[in-house]
Parts: C-alpha cells; sequence; structure tokens
C-alpha cells in the first residue's frame, strides 16, 4: 500500500506522492501507475499527479497528467503541492522556493491553520512569446492567427507560459462547443507537435475575466492555473485589462499580476487538502 494525499486548488484536483514511496513499492513507470492513480472510476481519481522529488536537496515538482503525459508545470498543482510541503514539515517559512521543469519559483504562502485556510502566491516566471522553435510555424510570435477547424475560422494566440497554452477570446461561450473544439485543438498536431492546452476567454471589463480551460492529457478541467495566467497575460498584452485582474474559473477564482512586457507574472489562489491514506496500485 502507497501512502497518498489529494489536494484541489479552484477544483483542480491533485493526488500526491513522494517519489521515495514510489521506490520503496519498486513502482518504475510514473506515467503508467499516474493514469492508473487518477482514474476516476478504478483509481482515486484527479486531473494529475504530482511526485515529490529533491534535486540538489530541493523539492522538485514532478507532474503528469490522468493520462499519463508528463507536462512541465502546473499552475494550480504548484499551489496544492506548496500546501503538502507545508502540511508535512518540508519547508520553513512563509517564502519558499519549488522547482519545477521550466525553472525554480517563489513561493509566498498565507495559512490559517484554526480555519484551515490556505492560500498561495506563486511568481509563474516571464511569459515567453518567442515560440517559434516551439510550435510548427516561421513566425517568431503566434498571436491573433487564424486556424481552420471543421470549416470554422478561429483567432487563436500561443505563448508559453510554463506549459503550451494557446488562448481563444470569445463573446460568449455558447458560440463553441468547447469540448469538441478543444480536443481538436489539443490534437492539432501539424501546428502543436507537443499538443497544446486550450483556453477560451470572455473579457468582462478591465479587472474581471472567465477562463474555461481544455487541458492537454486531461480534457475540460474545473480550473488552469496557468491557463489562467497565460489568458490574462494575453487579455493584459491586448490592452483588454489592467495589471491585475480576477480570473473566475468554473471551480473558483484566481487572481493574476502581470506589468506586460518582461516582467513576471503573480497567481494567487486557494489549496484545500481533501484526504489521504493508502492506496493499492495495480500491477
Amino acid at each position: 500500500m502507497l501512502k497518498f494525499e489529494k489536494y484541489q486548488g479552484a477544483g483542480n484536483d491533485f493526488v500526491i506522492v513522494s517519489e521515495k514511496e514510489l521506490i520503496e513499492k519498486g513502482i518504475p513507470e510514473y506515467g503508467e501507475f499516474a493514469s492508473q492513480v487518477c482514474n476516476r472510476h478504478f483509481g482515486i481519481g484527479a486531473d494529475g499527479l504530482i511526485i515529490l522529488k529533491y534535486v540538489a536537496s530541493m523539492p522538485f515538482m514532478f507532474f503528469f497528467n490522468a493520462d499519463g503525459s508528463q507536462a512541465p508545470m502546473c499552475g494550480n498543482g504548484i499551489r496544492c503541492f506548496s500546501h503538502y510541503l507545508v502540511n508535512n514539515h518540508l519547508v520553513a517559512g512563509n517564502e519558499f522556493v519549488v522547482k519545477t521543469v521550466p525553472g525554480d519559483l517563489t513561493i509566498r504562502v498565507n495559512y490559517d491553520e484554526e480555519r484551515d485556510d490556505f492560500s498561495a502566491r506563486v511568481n509563474m516566471g516571464k511569459p515567453i512569446f518567442n515560440i517559434k522553435e516551439l510550435i510548427n510555424t516561421e513566425k517568431e510570435q503566434f498571436l491573433r492567427e487564424k486556424i481552420n477547424i471543421d470549416g470554422k475560422e478561429i483567432e487563436i494566440s500561443y505563448i508559453f507560459m510554463g506549459t503550451d497554452h494557446s488562448v481563444i477570446f470569445v463573446d460568449d461561450f455558447s458560440d463553441y462547443n468547447i469540448d469538441e473544439i478543444g480536443e481538436k485543438i489539443e490534437n492539432y498536431t501539424d501546428l502543436f507537435p507537443k499538443k497544446v492546452n486550450v483556453n477560451f476567454v470572455k473579457v468582462y471589463d478591465r479587472k474581471r475575466i472567465e477562463v474555461i480551460t481544455w487541458e492537454r492529457g486531461a480534457g475540460r478541467t474545473l480550473a488552469c492555473g496557468t491557463g489562467a495566467t497565460a489568458s490574462a497575460v494575453l487579455a493584459r498584452t491586448f490592452g483588454f485589462v489592467d495589471n491585475k485582474v480576477n480570473v473566475k474559473v468554473p471551480g473558483g477564482q484566481l487572481v493574476i499580476e502581470y506589468e506586460g512586457g518582461e516582467n513576471n507574472t503573480f497567481m494567487t489562489g486557494p489549496s484545500e487538502k481533501i484526504a489521504e491514506g493508502l492506496y493499492k496500485f495495480q500491477r
């Protein structure tokens, strides 16, 4: 039996385990394990698996989607991972660094243990706009470009915000079959060779947007932290919103701060511990 904890951040849920546990239990294939443990019928059920590794004596967040594919980072996941680290006394103080595939991220937490109220502000780093080497395009940037999906012309943008994100601004979500179009754009590998996350974004005013995300490897989720960040960054870049924006997602709300240009982005949002227990791994 393998020890696990489960957390959710704005409805995006994750199983978190220690790599030490996986090694002790002889589980070498982390992707296969992720697909089993994230299965909502035969496993614990989650949008993703987070594995605690250590690199240079520092905590490293190793992330897998529900389908077993690896992703560089997860915004809601890193808040939940930070909560896990704090709960298990693996970090000291209210500010610390977590290593991820894209780089080291600084986390500042606010935790009221009596009320069990946890939130984290994460320095998400700089958005990457120059993406010629990341997707199949001759353009240095891929902003407000047109693609054709089933005969429908769609204006879409792409940036790298810890992981691959495409963004579509909409007047009304009902104008789009989000699940169908999201899945087709995710798998539009002629343009996005590593597949892509797809964010549908509605701007309400200078301080409020709403985002629905079709996540690569997970499908439609209740929240995507990097997706909310990418959406707010592009809304700011296109002049739709101010430097600080409230992002409504199906599972709650996040706050994204971005001054524009080469500045870092910051995401603030909640995390909640849902459960802990022992999982019987099916070989």
